[in-house]
């Protein structure tokens, strides 16, 4: 069966959270990006009102006042969301750093169990760890050995981690409560969570492919996306020294310039937040 051609496996685009302080770390984003993953999908970010200059993604410069609470969340995403035409969406924030080749033929796979088992959510990674079977004729590396359903009342039932989308069920639920709130929010909120009890959620396993890697958990080996993330509470993570400062060294990607300041790149480990 030759993918390429199967219904709907390029009907998804690839969205990514930023704004325009967090731009010298989408800059690492990209590189990443571009280095490990041969990518069949458009590839978007959305931004405040500086532009992102780069060849490989399209900013969205949205107009949105960055707030301290980071209220600016909904209205960014929402903007980069109406510019999209695909039916599904990779929602990825850009501290998500693409470590790892990426296998676009696993993708097909994906999004064809999702539009066979009307899925409106697939998660990369197992965070919250998946508490039932997959439902669904296995698809390629979706399994039930790799994956699973998320209950209802599983906690951060709408974790931010990176995840295909259905494109217009996230804009739903981004709509179903008045007023602008933060990522943080669209985790937590108990409205929010209630209201997307009528889909079905997909995540993949832990120590299936499934773990994040951290300071607490070993490297992810999702079949879908392997990816650290760089940034913690506004600086760069520790891990950093553990995993990221040699690979950035050999791929001339400086943290100590002007630029990388704000998050810490002229800080020891010690000096970092834990």
């Amino acid at each position: 069966m030759n993918l390429k051609y199967m219904k709907g496996n390029f009907d998804c685009s690839i969205l990514v959270l930023s704004s325009d302080a967090y731009q010298p770390i989408l800059k690492i984003w990209d590189f990443y990006h571009q280095k490990n993953w041969k990518c069949p999908y458009n590839v978007y970010t959305v931004s405040n009102k500086k532009h992102y200059e780069s060849k490989n993604v399209e900013c969205i410069v949205t107009g949105v006042t960055w707030e301290e609470n980071a209220s600016h969340f909904k209205p960014m995403i929402l903007q980069g969301l109406k510019k999209i035409t695909t039916k599904y969406v990779l929602f990825m924030v850009e501290d998500q750093i693409i470590v790892n080749p990426v296998i676009s033929e696993n993708f097909y796979h994906a999004l064809n169990f999702m539009e066979r088992n009307d899925i409106t959510k697939l998660r990369c990674l197992s965070m919250p760890e998946p508490d039932l079977p997959l439902e669904g004729n296995p698809e390629g590396p979706i399994t039930n050995e790799n994956f699973g359903m998320i209950s209802k009342n599983n906690e951060y039932r709408n974790s931010l981690q990176a995840a295909i989308w259905n494109k217009e069920r996230i804009t739903e639920l981004l709509n179903s409560t008045e007023g602008d709130f933060s990522g943080w929010h669209l985790e937590t909120d108990k409205t929010l969570k209630k209201y997307s009890k009528k889909w079905k959620y997909v995540a993949c396993r832990q120590g299936k492919g499934g773990t994040l890697l951290s300071r607490n958990e070993g490297q992810t080996d999702s079949p879908l996306l392997q990816y650290v993330e760089l940034v913690r509470w506004g600086k760069l993570d520790r891990l950093y020294y553990d995993y990221f400062k040699e690979m950035f060294e050999k791929d001339g990607i400086d943290v100590t310039s002007k630029e990388y300041e704000p998050f810490g790149g002229n800080l020891t480990k010690e000096e970092l937040p834990e």
